[in-house]
């Protein structure tokens, strides 16, 4: 049914609802005084709007979850076409287009676009030079660390060679002294260049 004959399913409403009422009360089922008056859902809730702004009637329960609606009658007058229209909002017009600031809008949007798209690229970079600067700092920890190691290697190998000169040092000085010879003995030949050393630095009296 067209927008223009709603005052007339208003006015068929509120009858259904006044002869239903007692006392210009009404309780009972909204959908059952619609249907009997022609209205389907959409144009009940539509009726029943344009009678409340209108000040024809008051709806102090809805129906609903099984309750019954009641409604105050406040008025029996019929409706005219202009009642409708006037307690119903005015439909909108249509927003005219604007092609200055539909064309704003589009490089304000693209504008945002780009910073972000620039934001996103400068914080890439920024994460991938510190993670090649932390790549290279690992890199020089493992270059620092390795070459610790090798010179570790190289001192425990030094100071293993000098305990084992020393210890050879210590045995030729015990054969060279420690032994009881006779006079006519002819003194031991120190061979060991280390001890020879040792012991010509003993006989010069520098200790």
């Amino acid at each position: 049914m067209a927008r223009t004959n709603l005052h007339e399913l208003a006015n068929r409403l509120l009858g259904g609802l006044n002869d239903a009422s007692q006392d210009s009360t009404f309780q009972g089922k909204m959908r059952d005084v619609a249907i009997a008056a022609g209205l389907n859902s959409v144009r009940s809730a539509e009726a029943i709007k344009v009678l409340q702004e209108s000040g024809r009637i008051d709806v102090l329960q809805r129906g609903r979850r099984g309750r019954d609606s009641i409604v105050s009658i406040l008025s029996t007058e019929p409706l005219t076409l202009t009642d409708a229209e006037g307690a119903l909002p005015a439909r909108k017009r249509a927003a005219r287009l604007n092609y200055e600031e539909l064309g704003q809008a589009v490089v304000d949007r693209l504008l945002a676009l780009a910073r972000d798209d620039a934001l996103r690229s400068a914080q890439v970079e920024v994460f991938a030079g510190e993670a090649e600067s932390q790549k290279q700092k690992t890199a020089e920890l493992e270059t620092a660390v390795q070459e610790a190691a090798t010179r570790e290697t190289d001192l425990r190998i030094k100071l293993r060679s000098a305990e084992e000169a020393l210890e050879r040092a210590e045995e030729n000085l015990r054969r060279a002294f420690g032994s009881k010879r006779s006079p006519r003995d002819k003194p031991a030949v120190v061979e060991d260049d280390e001890a020879r050393a040792v012991l010509d630095i003993l006989r010069s009296g520098r200790l």
